[in-house]
């Protein structure tokens, strides 16, 4: 069981939001915060936060894909 202290949830959701913002390895760190909340060290706040992360990142690589693929369409006509 996860010692549960201020500290420590302070620290895991910061380097966890933070792993999530720079993009790196996204879908891990998203699993990891269900561990931390399955453990009780992150609360479903904690988890809305971490989710919207994701989603921006995830929203932002669906853009960036369709901008290439008209891209591609346009110069392919």
């Amino acid at each position: 069981m996860a010692i549960k202290s201020k500290a420590r949830h302070d620290l895991t959701l910061r380097s966890i939001k933070r792993e999530i913002a720079a993009g790196r390895d996204v879908a891990y760190w998203l699993d990891r915060t269900y561990v931390h909340l399955d453990s009780g060290l992150l609360t479903e706040d904690d988890i809305a936060e971490v989710e919207a992360l994701a989603q921006a990142y995830y929203d932002a690589l669906d853009a960036e894909d369709k901008a290439n693929a008209e891209e591609i369409t346009k110069i392919g006509v």
